[in-house]
Parts: C-alpha cells; sequence; structure tokens
C-alpha cells in the first residue's frame, strides 16, 4: 500500500501545482490528505517545479514534476477527485487513472476560441485602466496582436523564448503610431492593459506570498523568473520608442475617463467572460468567478477611492481568498482555487502597482511609482495570506478533524532520494 499511496500524493501536488496553486497550500494540502489516507507522518516539500513526498522518516521519497499548466476545466475535476480522497470514497488506483484521464483530457473548447479571448481580457482591462474609447479600439487591436503572438509561441520556441519582449515591441509600436495621428491621453496604461496577460504580475505577488509563508525557494525563483520578465518588456517597449522616433515621454501615465463610472464594471464583466473562455472553466464554475470578480473589483475600487491604492490592494486581496472559500461551502463543489484564480489575476493591474511596476522598468519612475509598485505587491500578497487564512479558519471551525500539525521535508535531505 505504501507504493499507490505515495504515488497519489505525488501526482496530486503535482497537479496542483500545474492548476496554479501556491507551494504552501499545495503542501497543507497534500499533507492533509495523506493524513485522511493513513499516513499521518508523511513529509512534503513542493517547488514551483515539481513536489517531494515520503510517507514516513524511514520511508524513500519521491518526485513527481510539474508537466505544463492545467485549465480551469481540469483544475475542477483535480478537485473533485482531492475531495473523494478525502472522504474515502475513491480508491489510489481509481484516483490515479482518474488523474491521468484529466491529463489528457482536450478543451471544452476550440483553441482559436481559446486564444481569441485574449481580446476581450485585454480590452476589459483597458476598461479599468482607460476608459475612452480611442483606448479601447486601439486595445483591441494591439491584443489582436498578442493574440498572433501567443499562437505562434507555440510552433516555434524562440519566439516562446522572446515572447515578452516581441509582445511588448508590438503593441509598443502600433499604439506610439496611433498616437502620433489619434491622441490618447495615457499610452502606457493602453500597452499595459493589451500585455497585462503576459505580464508576470502574478508570478510576482505568488513569490512575495510564499517568502511570507516561508516557503522561501519557491518564492525567490519566482521573484527572480518575474524580474527577468519586466527586463524583457522594458527592452520592448524601449525598442517600440527608438524605432517609432519619438521621445520616452510619450510612454504617459494619465488617466482619462469618458465612458463613465460604469465603464470599470462592464470591464470585469467583459474580463470574466474572456477568461471564462481562455482557461475554459466549466459551465457549473462560471456564475461563481463572475460572482467573486464583481465582489473582489468592489471591494478593491471601493476602498482604493477611500484609502488609497495600497489598502485597495489588500482589500481586494482579503476578500478574493475568503470568497473563494464561502463559494467552495456554498455550492457543494471543489471550486475554491478555481474561482479564486481568476480574481487574483484581476487583482494585479486593478491595484496600478503594475503600471508603476512597468513605470520603473522603463526607467521613468520615481521614488513614487517604486513605493507605489513594492507596497501593492505586498499588499496583494498580505491580503491573499489573510484571505487564505480565514478561509482555512471557517474549515477549521466547520471540519476541526481537519487540522493538520504540518510536517515538512527539509530540502537539503536528500540523501534518501
Amino acid at each position: 500500500m505504501t507504493a499507490p499511496t505515495r504515488e497519489v500524493l505525488l501526482r496530486m501536488g503535482s497537479a496542483l501545482l500545474a492548476g496554479g496553486a501556491p507551494v504552501p497550500d499545495v503542501e497543507w494540502q497534500v499533507t492533509l490528505l495523506a493524513r485522511r489516507m493513513g499516513a499521518p507522518g508523511a513529509r512534503v516539500a513542493a517547488t514551483p517545479t515539481g513536489i517531494f513526498a515520503g510517507l514516513g522518516v524511514d520511508e524513500p521519497v519521491g518526485f513527481e514534476p510539474v508537466a505544463g499548466s492545467l485549465r480551469l476545466e481540469q483544475v475542477t475535476r483535480v478537485q473533485d477527485v482531492y475531495e473523494r480522497l478525502m472522504r474515502g470514497g475513491v480508491s489510489d488506483g481509481e484516483a490515479l487513472r482518474e488523474l491521468d484521464d484529466i491529463e489528457a483530457m482536450p478543451s471544452s473548447r476550440p483553441v482559436w476560441l481559446s486564444d481569441l479571448a485574449l481580446v476581450p481580457i485585454g480590452t476589459g482591462i483597458c476598461a479599468i485602466l482607460q476608459p475612452t474609447w480611442r483606448d479601447l479600439v486601439t486595445a483591441a487591436a494591439s491584443s489582436l496582436l498578442v493574440m498572433l503572438l501567443v499562437i505562434l509561441s507555440r510552433r516555434f520556441a524562440l519566439v516562446r523564448t522572446l515572447l515578452p519582449l516581441l509582445a511588448s515591441f508590438t503593441v509598443g509600436v502600433l499604439v506610439l503610431l496611433v498616437a502620433q495621428h489619434w491622441p490618447l491621453h495615457g499610452t502606457l496604461r493602453t500597452m499595459v492593459a493589451s500585455f497585462a496577460v503576459l505580464l508576470p504580475g502574478s508570478v510576482i505577488v505568488t513569490g512575495m506570498s510564499e517568502i511570507a509563508s516561508g516557503a522561501a525557494v519557491a518564492g525567490s525563483s519566482r521573484l527572480v523568473s518575474g524580474v527577468m520578465q519586466l527586463v524583457l518588456f522594458a527592452a520592448g517597449l524601449f525598442s517600440a520608442v527608438s524605432v517609432t522616433g519619438v521621445q520616452l515621454d510619450a510612454l504617459t501615465n494619465v488617466r482619462a475617463q469618458d465612458l463613465g463610472p460604469l465603464a470599470p464594471y462592464i470591464g470585469v464583466l467583459v474580463i470574466g467572460c474572456g477568461i471564462v473562455i481562455n482557461v475554459a472553466a466549466s459551465r457549473a464554475a462560471i456564475p461563481w468567478i463572475l460572482l467573486v470578480l464583481a465582489l473582489t473589483f468592489a471591494t478593491q475600487s471601493t476602498v482604493q477611492s477611500l484609502s488609497g491604492l495600497v489598502l485597495g490592494a489588500l482589500a481586494g486581496a482579503t476578500i478574493a481568498g475568503l470568497a473563494a472559500a464561502v463559494v467552495h461551502r456554498l455550492s457543494g463543489r471543489p471550486l475554491r482555487l478555481v474561482v479564486f484564480l481568476p480574481a487574483f489575476w484581476l487583482l494585479v493591474p486593478g491595484s496600478l502597482g503594475l503600471l508603476s511596476t512597468t513605470e520603473i522598468a522603463t526607467g521613468r519612475g520615481g521614488f513614487d511609482a517604486i513605493t507605489v509598485a513594492i507596497g501593492s505587491v505586498v499588499a496583494v500578497a498580505a491580503g491573499t495570506l489573510i484571505g487564505s487564512a480565514a478561509g482555512r479558519a471557517i474549515d477549521r471551525f466547520l471540519d476541526p478533524a481537519e487540522t493538520p500539525d504540518i510536517e515538512t521535508l527539509d530540502l537539503t535531505d536528500v540523501d534518501r532520494l
């Protein structure tokens, strides 16, 4: 029984990581699952690229790498298998077969439709950052260019490697050329909205939250990866400025609002629909995803208008985490991660820390931009931790038996691998 149990833990942990769950959460879930499967002494250690697990001090340790990422419809099924394992409703062998099926399952939506969904996502983010007709039209056209580059990146390794640079360069050239003949109020906002789906904001915030949770190795690797991607985006913007012959001052961060106060909320709805299509969310999850998105943005924007960007980011992230836990309970479905991830993706551009970070990367940000960027990233990370802790508190209150004292595996202890 030892080998199948360890295999289930490894495969489940790898699937959770592929679904976008932070490393500390994966370690917590897998350790809890091990206890339910009769291995109270299990030790678990995860990284962004794989997971180690052993059933006891004297037991061998296995490793399972993360192979790619999972769509939300796959994440829903992974969480369903996890819930049934926790209830003892599925055997080890059946769980492994289901995980194999989940990994191999085709998308419920055509690939071209998922790619096309990048256009409403970019346009919706522009409706939040820069709600004017000119900027929305420009952002939609720029998002089409990003979509084409994403398609090419799946066919050519070089395009995949240089995707951040190529995306920021092509979008930068288009927006700056448009601005010369059709004045735009804030070119930098329109650019960021167009390629926001590629920016490493979520990677950086997740890295910060992992470091705060004690997962220094995982968090540091994500931060380094995110910073390197920002460098590529900055290089693309510098190249766009050079090619178009304009000055660096053309990258303006000025907000205009010609479409009324409801435009950002319509943008959130458009973003939600785009995300649902892009990641192939299941039909049962769609209303809950849109609800959590609306709650997150309403909280964030309200607090942001009253108390500033940083507190708005903190409040939005806290509500996202807490709402995901409540939805998990109310819906009766394993939707915690499925509804939280889209809200988390919305938080980073919505907090405007993304814009400040881009300004710094292009050399235009002063002390205020640095303060806002760092404050927003830390606030989203802290809010994520608070919301996650509140969700776990709800679980512990309703299911006291699910409160584990987690023992993790020290990654330096490799002599048994």
